[in-house]
């Protein structure tokens, strides 16, 4: 049978991600505009512009300068009011109060007497968390909005008062429908179809919280009408979600699942206008991208479930291929980079090699669909448990692992959800390798320790990670000499002196109390103290198996070592800078955090963030050299974060790297050190992939009684590129 092709979607051309929407090609025309503009009010004019459309695109360094150059520029008190309202807006998504409420007070001094700029000031006042008397003084900014002229000025601070009135209790409620209902008649009235739609979401979003989901349907009906008139996909996305959702209370399958596919269809056109995070913190992945997608991918298997044998395979690649939008989202959610994760995206139609399963375990609230693409075809298998006791499951047989506890039956019952489902497959297809697309917590399991009542999985597959297929790198086509450069850190330097407390609570797991009673319970001086906190550091952070390592890998492949003092991220750079290096091993303290906020390696001077890493990767000549592997032998993800796993993946990725090689916890060093020796030898022999390579070291590991339970094996895990 000829072997599956696996299409996955992406965006044509822009290698940001998708195809830039109508916010980001209106900004690009904006900023021709003030590069083509006349000094003065002109250029500031166009300046005021572009600072607005950065603003909502939440580039926000780049807006302020540009309001700034507009508040300088400009004469008329209304134009230049405006632009300092905006940079106060700035500064709130900023979490700057003071600011920004300097900047606002800035703004009503510029403009006096004008209503509708007091108001808006008013309310945006109303959206510190710190404010007073909210509902009063929504209730008295309302009875203002009442008095103003007729027309979209209006009806925008009505949508305005409203987002913000709906939280605050039943009277709340009611202020935000009547507002919303005002909007809407001034909205249509002005033909503003737009605003309209706006106004008719928000009013379907009530009338969705009480239930009555008829006249909510009837709303959002309207709003998507107005919004279509513009083609304000922006606005259709929400709108579409909504009427998936009314029509799925209804019982209307079929029109539910075509509005979650226009709702999808809306994104795509938008993405790239999509904020990683909204102007007011907020997860725009979490808040509004996941749960459509999620909704789609649902609809979707339990057509395909119920659909004849023939339609399911199309049913099942579009369910796959809505998976594989919400994996991207998610990393450039984690990373708040869209740019990194698009331009590592595959447009090439990728084939599932024989022998080998792509695995795709899909988590929802009811249940768990195991989705499997081979060289045969796809398939989909439902498993009823749900998603609350997966977590419990996983979270519990995780932490035995981790403790070194007795595991075999919390192995064997993850085994029984997870892989029993799907093993007569797996095995009438001889499959041999196994790549996993995980799913929330199971981005914390380790695949390979799930026990079928006989073995260790690892025994009969080879387990891979992948973030998403469609971020997988295609097969070189010819291999290159490997040579690698190895760099440790046994004993940190100046570097722990740069480590936050927060930092170093994640390093240590303990408070500073803590660390700093071994050493400084009887120093005085803050000069001793500081000494003595630097030295707590280097003896709790050290790692006398580098060395080991080091030498052990430096007997078995060619390249340069870096070590300790060596190991600066200058000497780090140089070295990238100056020699092709497709392997590059890094053995020293890095954490994986929530975000790529909290993500690091340590070199001995210097953090190395993921930003940084990607900086030091892709300059100079190294821009068209990717990193075949990059190995982070003692790294490891916050305990307990089912998002921390996506740094190893961001880090890949950052790296423009075509596999990443690390560890879910810390391991001892000797079970380390052998297990990389043997990885790279069967790597430099060229008999095995990669993942065969790391397979063949984790079962040396299990046969050594010293090595056998999963703490020592399990947490190396390979991820991107597998072959």
């Amino acid at each position: 049978m000829a072997a599956a092709q696996t299409s996955v979607v992406s965006g044509p051309g822009n290698r940001c991600g998708p195809t830039a929407g109508p916010l980001r090609l209106a900004a690009e025309a904006l900023a021709e505009r003030l590069r083509l503009a006349d000094e003065g009010e002109p250029k500031a004019r166009a300046a005021a512009a572009l600072g607005q459309a950065y603003l909502q695109l939440n580039r926000l360094p780049e807006a302020e300068g540009l309001l700034r150059q507009a508040e300088a520029g400009l004469r008329q008190p209304r134009e230049r009011a405006a632009a300092t309202l905006a940079r106060g807006n700035l500064h709130l998504a900023r979490h700057q109060p003071e600011q920004a409420q300097a900047a606002w007070a800035q703004a009503l001094a510029a403009a006096p007497g004008e209503a509708d700029l007091a108001l808006a000031v008013e309310l945006n006042h109303l959206r510190l968390p710190t404010a007073p008397h909210r509902l009063a003084r929504l209730q008295a900014a309302g009875a203002r909005i009442d008095g103003l002229p007729a027309g979209p000025e209006r009806a925008r601070l009505s949508i305005n008062l409203a987002s913000q009135a709906k939280a605050q209790g039943a009277e709340g409620v009611a202020l935000a429908a009547r507002h919303l209902d005002q909007a809407r008649s001034l909205a249509v009235a002005a033909s503003q179809h737009g605003l309209a739609a706006e106004a008719y979401d928000g009013l379907g979003e009530l009338y969705e919280a009480q239930q009555r989901t008829d006249d909510a349907l009837r709303l959002t009906e309207l709003g998507l009408w107005h919004a279509q008139q513009v083609a304000a996909r922006e606005r259709l996305v929400p709108l579409e979600w909504r009427a998936a959702r009314l029509a799925l209370q209804q019982g209307r399958r079929d029109q539910a699942l075509a509005a979650y596919r226009r709702a999808v269809e809306h994104i795509e056109a938008v993405r790239s206008d999509i904020p990683v995070q909204y102007l007011d913190g907020r997860s725009s992945f979490r808040d509004t991208l996941e749960p459509v997608y999620l909704g789609l991918t649902d609809l979707l298997l339990q057509q395909a479930a119920t659909a004849p044998m023939a339609e399911r395979p199309p049913l099942l690649r579009q369910a796959r291929d809505t998976v594989e939008l919400i994996k991207q989202t998610e990393l450039e959610d984690y990373l708040r980079d869209r740019c990194a994760v698009g331009a590592s995206r595959n447009d090439q139609t990728l084939v599932v090699p024989a022998a080998t399963a792509v695995y795709y375990p899909i988590i929802l609230p009811d249940r768990l669909e195991l989705l499997v693409e081979t060289a045969q075809g796809i398939t989909s298998t439902r498993v009823p448990v749900t998603a609350d006791d997966l977590r419990r499951s996983v979270l519990n047989f995780v932490s035995f692992l981790r403790a070194r506890s007795p595991y075999r039956s919390q192995a064997e019952h993850l085994y029984r959800w997870l892989l029993a489902p799907i093993n007569s497959q797996l095995m009438q297809q001889g499959i041999t390798t196994l790549v996993v697309v995980p799913d929330g917590v199971l981005r914390l399991l380790p695949m390979a320790a799930l026990h079928d009542g006989r073995d260790f999985v690892i025994r009969r597959l080879a387990v891979a990670t992948a973030p998403a297929l469609s971020l997988a790198a295609a097969p070189r086509r010819q291999s290159q000499p490997l040579r690698a450069l190895l760099a440790g850190l046994s004993e940190p330097g100046p570097v722990v002196d740069k480590l936050s407390q927060d930092v170093v609570s994640v390093v240590l797991d303990e408070p500073e109390s803590q660390t700093l009673a071994r050493s400084a319970a009887a120093v005085g001086t803050d000069v001793e103290r500081a000494q003595a906190r630097s030295k707590a550091l280097r003896d709790a952070l050290s790692l006398p198996g580098v060395k080991r390592e080091l030498q052990d890998l430096a007997s078995v492949i060619e390249g340069t070592a870096l070590l300790d003092r060596a190991f600066t991220l200058k000497a780090l750079q140089q070295q990238l800078l100056s020699a092709d290096y497709p392997l590059v091993h890094i053995a020293s303290h890095g954490v994986f955090g929530d975000s790529a906020d909290t993500t690091f390696i340590m070199t001995y001077d210097e953090l190395l963030t993921l930003d940084g890493l990607q900086r030091l990767l892709t300059s100079g000549r190294l821009r068209n050299r990717p990193i075949e592997l990059l190995t982070l032998s003692a790294c490891q993800t916050a305990e307990g974060d089912d998002r921390a796993p996506l740094g190893m993946s961001g880090t890949a990725i950052k790296a423009r790297a075509r596999s990443a090689l690390g560890t879910l916890w810390p391991v001892s060093d000797d079970a380390a050190q052998q297990l990389m020796g043997s990885f790279y030898r069967g790597l430099v022999a060229g008999q095995r992939s990669k993942i065969g390579a790391l397979q063949a070291a984790q079962i040396e590991l299990i046969d050594n009684p010293k090595f056998r339970h999963p703490f020592f094996w399990a947490p190396f895990s390979l991820i991107g590129d597998w072959r």
